[in-house]
């Protein structure tokens, strides 16, 4: 009597436990599979044909005036040689410029909600409007960030689609004369001025940046060392994954800190610049191979595996150790 009585209660404790187990099998699957991507890091075969080339041409070039000119050259054939129009960049048109921008791929679950930040507006949307059209195409969402001092015109047009600062964004806070685009040309005038990291960091409150399109008018040489692994963001765990920006006409000195910032990005091996055009000052392209999240969210499988962190950069240096001296 007391076994049949008990036998349903066996039952039940039986089902509880197989219940159990399996939410604990789940569990250690995921963690360690996030456990996972904390020691690995992506190979991109694409990326590497890519840098292995614009290795081989900027560390062979020391003058810096032959060395602006010869940049786009130098991307072009190496977006060519590695065949970077299987990445199915999408082109982003505003009124005088084409910009360029990656789409979630379809089978990333971290791609429904993407941010674009406008550092720079320059009283025009159309490419925002554009990319935030071909996102919905594949049922994606973007929030939109764009801030500018110039707040004619501007404010208008950006709180349309996102939210609106009517400030200028650099390498440090204060007040100062920068040159802005008013009526169809450029003057000097003084603007109120917030430090970049301070933006992203406090007023944002943002680590991870799915897009920044940078058009600071000059101001942007103070930031190149946002490019670096000891710059500023690093310090601060803040990343991106893409990059529009234009480093305008420099002076000689800046044509120097050019030559320095492209050296020391294909020797830290971890942005890639493609479709650059230099129509006197130089609008480029990045993307981030070196983060996981921005490869998984962005990249087709195809393109890409993941390594131990360490396998990677010891075969990566031993193979380019001759070109990156």
């Amino acid at each position: 009597m007391s076994f049949r009585a008990g036998r349903p209660i066996n039952l039940i404790f039986i089902i509880l436990l197989i219940f159990l187990g399996i939410v604990l099998l789940y569990g250690q699957t995921t963690t360690t599979s996030s456990d996972n991507l904390s020691y690995l890091r992506p190979n991109v075969p694409l990326f590497n044909s890519w840098s292995n080339c614009m290795a081989q041409k900027v560390f062979n070039e020391s003058d810096h005036k032959l060395f602006w000119g010869k940049f786009q050259i130098w991307t072009d054939e190496c977006d060519e040689k590695a065949e970077i129009d299987q990445l199915n960049l999408v082109p982003l048109q505003n009124s005088d410029e084409t910009k360029f921008g990656l789409l979630p791929v379809e089978s990333d679950s971290l791609g429904s909600q993407n941010n674009l930040v406008t550092l720079g507006i320059g009283k025009d949307i159309d490419a925002e409007l554009l990319y935030k059209q071909k996102m919905n195409e594949v049922g994606r969402n973007m929030t939109f960030y764009g801030a500018d001092p110039i707040t004619d015109v501007n404010a208008d047009l950006y709180t349309k689609i996102g939210k609106y600062f009517p400030f200028a964004v650099g390498s440090d806070a204060g007040y100062s004369t920068a040159s802005v685009y008013i009526n169809g040309t450029y003057l000097n005038r003084d603007v109120v001025h917030v430090d970049l990291i301070y933006f992203f960091d406090r007023i944002l409150k943002i680590k991870t940046f799915d897009n920044i399109w940078l058009d600071a008018e000059g101001a942007e040489y103070p930031l190149f060392d946002i490019f670096q692994k000891t710059g500023r963001l690093d310090r601060k765990g803040i990343k991106f994954c893409q990059m529009s920006l234009e480093v305008h006409s420099p002076s000689e000195p800046q044509q120097i800190q050019f030559m320095e910032l492209i050296k020391s990005i294909i020797k830290e091996f971890r942005y890639g610049i493609h479709k650059n055009r230099n129509v006197g000052h130089m609008r480029m392209y990045l993307f981030n191979y070196g983060d996981s999240y921005c490869v998984k969210k962005f990249l087709t499988r195809n393109l890409y595996e993941f390594v131990a962190k360490q396998d990677r950069e010891e075969d990566y240096d031993e193979e380019n150790s001759i070109s990156r001296k």
